[in-house]
């Protein structure tokens, strides 16, 4: 499940992602140690350079502060971090590793360059320093996550995440909605019923904006994810593209310039139609500010988010634009049991570059990070300054709540907690996907794509698509005239992908 969180883009994407977590509900993992049982005094002083993803929230350097207090103490490590913008990411950190820059831990995905820098050995494989200084790093995810996110049956990343599958939905503003006396929104129809009655009725709002710089969140990937009439799912070999997809659990890639997926295509459709009638935003392949960020500003209707529901200070914020405006959430997840399926991977993981010079450090820092106490700092900030705890997994944000980093470096379902002013509809969803029980097992679960013998032909269709698929996904573009351009410059190359892609599938088919 490819995932790319990228268009919370400021302060904002830290909390919630950190909202989308369950409270210790993900599986069979014991309960991490209290205490390190490491001797300060006999360590080296040491400065880790950490890499991660986002943009420095509020309590930034506050945080940090606390966080390198504690570690000096108990390990003589102190850490710093390099936060990278996600437009960025991708070049800066090819740089970074290419160049041999001094970094000790960074941040990866499959969404990235995960399985390339892995393969050609910019990582450290794990299983020596996880058994020797990881003891809580282990305990904290179940062995089900350990065993699917593998590359070539070796760990080189930490797997960050706390359920078997993404939340997402559609925020669109509750008040406006009630202003437009229509009903709750329950389905994709009730959806657009809102949107064209936006449009039609209240003009200085755009109805929709979704994410054109991500293809994870372009319109009609937001809606197939969610769709489990046909159970479609991106490959990775290049993100979220659905360009080359699985379909059902049959074990066989499929090409959409061969197929035209007529689900697929009937959403791209659909899409076009909503920009045309001037329900998508007409910027939305220029729009420079996040969805997010316009939707609290009181300039967008609707946005597709990673989370099930809406974080108390989103609507805090647009509250401050618009003193009775109300965001909620919009599910099209479907919660029926086994029609899911999951291949139990994570979106998201943290590395220990094989160029540094303290693994050992670097995985003790780590382990630190996935102990209940240090876990929160980092991810809500100060106990009793910007959050409090409820119970045993649930917390209370405080004034200028919130921490330094989450998704990006120790995400597991074991120390996650549950906002307290968790409604019942939403803790519903949260509860159901960290169940595995609820999932069907992809057949591929532990297969991952090495794109080394086809990395030129990736690249290349990188390039490609980037000038066809986010206009064609999210309607800017004509589907009659640019999908035959795309598949024109595109085909051969991508013909070559699927079928080095199909045949390092049928050999772990074989292999299993």
């Amino acid at each position: 499940m490819a995932a790319k969180r990228k268009f919370w883009g400021t302060a904002l994407l830290g909390l919630a992602l950190a909202l989308s977590g369950c409270s210790g509900s993900g599986g069979n993992a014991s309960a991490p140690e209290s205490s390190g049982g490491t001797n300060a005094s006999s360590l080296d002083p040491v400065t880790l350079e950490v890499v991660v993803p986002g943009a420095k929230g509020a309590n930034f350097d506050e945080v940090l502060t606390e966080v390198n207090k504690r570690l000096k103490a108990e390990l003589n490590t102190q850490v710093k971090f390099t936060v990278i913008d996600f437009a960025d990411l991708s070049q800066k950190t090819n740089v970074m590793l290419a160049s041999g820059e001094s970094v000790d831990l960074i941040f990866d995905a499959p969404w990235l360059h995960l399985d390339t820098m892995a393969s050609q050995g910019f990582y450290e494989e794990l299983s020596g320093l996880l058994d020797e200084y990881g003891p809580n790093v282990l305990k904290t995810r179940p062995q089900q996550m350990w065993d699917a996110n593998k590359i070539n049956d070796k760990i080189y990343g930490v797997p960050l995440g706390s359920a078997y599958t993404q939340q997402r939905s559609v925020f669109i503003r509750k008040d406006l909605r009630e202003q437009l006396n229509l009903p709750p929104v329950k389905t994709y129809e009730d959806l657009k019923a809102y949107l064209y009655a936006v449009r039609d009725n209240m003009p200085d709002i755009t109805p929709l904006l979704a994410g054109a710089d991500d293809v994870t969140y372009s319109w009609v990937n937001w809606l197939i994810r969610d769709d489990t009439s046909v159970n479609i799912r991106p490959t990775n070999f290049a993100g979220a593209s659905l360009m080359l997809y699985y379909k059902g659990n049959d074990g066989k890639v499929y090409n959409f310039f061969e197929t035209k997926e007529p689900k697929i295509w009937s959403n791209i459709q659909d899409v076009r139609k909503l920009f045309v009638d001037k329900v998508m935003s007409q910027d939305v392949l220029t729009n420079k500010s996040g969805p997010m960020e316009m939707q609290l500003q009181n300039k967008v209707a609707a946005t597709p988010q990673m989370v099930f529901g809406v974080p108390e200070s989103f609507n805090d914020q647009l509250k401050q634009v618009v003193p009775n405006g109300e965001l909620e959430a919009v599910r099209l997840f479907d919660l029926t049991p086994g029609k899911n399926i999951s291949n139990f991977k994570m979106d998201n993981f943290i590395c220990i570059v094989k160029t540094s010079k303290h693994k050992d450090r670097a995985m003790m820092f780590l382990d630190w990070a996935n102990r209940q106490e240090n876990y929160d700092l980092l991810e809500r900030g100060i106990e009793g300054v910007n959050w409090k705890a409820v119970g045993e997994h649930q917390y209370e944000t405080l004034n200028n709540d919130g921490g330094i980093v989450s998704f990006q470096l120790m995400l597991n379902p074991t120390l996650e907690r549950e906002w307290a002013g968790t409604d019942d509809e939403n803790l519903k969803y949260n509860q159901f996907i960290t169940q595995a029980d609820n999932f069907t097992k992809d057949v591929l679960t532990g297969f991952t794509f090495d794109p080394t013998p086809v990395k030129n032909e990736v690249a290349q269709f990188s390039t490609i698509q980037a000038k066809y698929y986010n206009g064609l996904f999210n309607g800017a573009l004509d589907p009659d005239e640019y999908f035959a351009k795309f598949k024109e410059e595109g085909e051969a190359v991508l013909g070559k992908i699927q079928n080095e892609l199909q045949k390092q599938v049928d050999a772990f088919l074989a292999k299993n």
